[in-house]
């Protein structure tokens, strides 16, 4: 018997191999048309031990007349942007801070590496910062004077000061007859 223990396990996976193909006879042979017919349709089959492999197909036959050089049809444009309405005169205007960091050996104290901050307010447009009317900055409370208040628009409500860490920068902008602020907030990364 143990002669033939190696003769059964070589035909258990042929055995298994068609048991499956009798069950699923009908969609293999909706699959082996399928490949017959592409195949004679000019695309290319693989089979191997990666798996199996089915070409594209070959492109159309144009039918109809052949196209005189330079006659390429004209792309439809599409019609232009309309212009940005502009916004209503009592709208929050459109602005966000913006920073910058830059090496100061100078102003090293204690161990710490500084770096020279610029703090600035940009606009979407002139007018947005036209009607600022001032920025209170609120720095990390380990800043001396924390809370810093620039009305200079001309700078764009520019603040500069030295730092050894980064921090979140929240700022409040105060618009012109409005008496509640706008909060606005920056990671401080440098």
């Amino acid at each position: 018997m143990k002669d033939w223990i190696p003769f059964f396990q070589s035909l258990i996976w042929p055995v298994v191999v068609l048991a499956l193909a009798f069950k699923f006879r009908a969609g293999l042979g909706r699959l082996i048309e399928a490949i017959n017919s592409r195949v004679e349709g000019g695309d290319s089959f693989e089979a191997g031990a990666s798996g199996i492999k089915l070409g594209p197909s070959s492109p159309q036959t144009p039918v109809g007349v052949e196209p005189q050089p330079g006659a390429q049809p004209v792309p439809q444009v599409p019609p232009p942007l309309a212009e940005p309405a502009e916004a209503p005169p009592d709208a929050a205007p459109s602005v966000h801070l913006v920073h910058s960091a830059q090496r100061d050996s100078a102003v090293d104290r204690n161990g710490y590496l500084y770096f020279r901050l610029r703090i600035a307010l940009e606009g979407d447009t002139d007018s947005d910062l036209d009607r600022v009317d001032k920025v209170v900055y609120h720095l990390h409370p380990t800043f001396r004077d924390p809370d810093r208040v620039v009305t200079n628009r001309s700078t764009g409500f520019e603040l500069t000061t030295a730092a050894w860490g980064t921090f979140n920068l929240t700022a409040d902008v105060y618009v012109k007859g409005s008496s509640e602020p706008t909060r606005l907030e920056r990671y401080l990364n440098f």
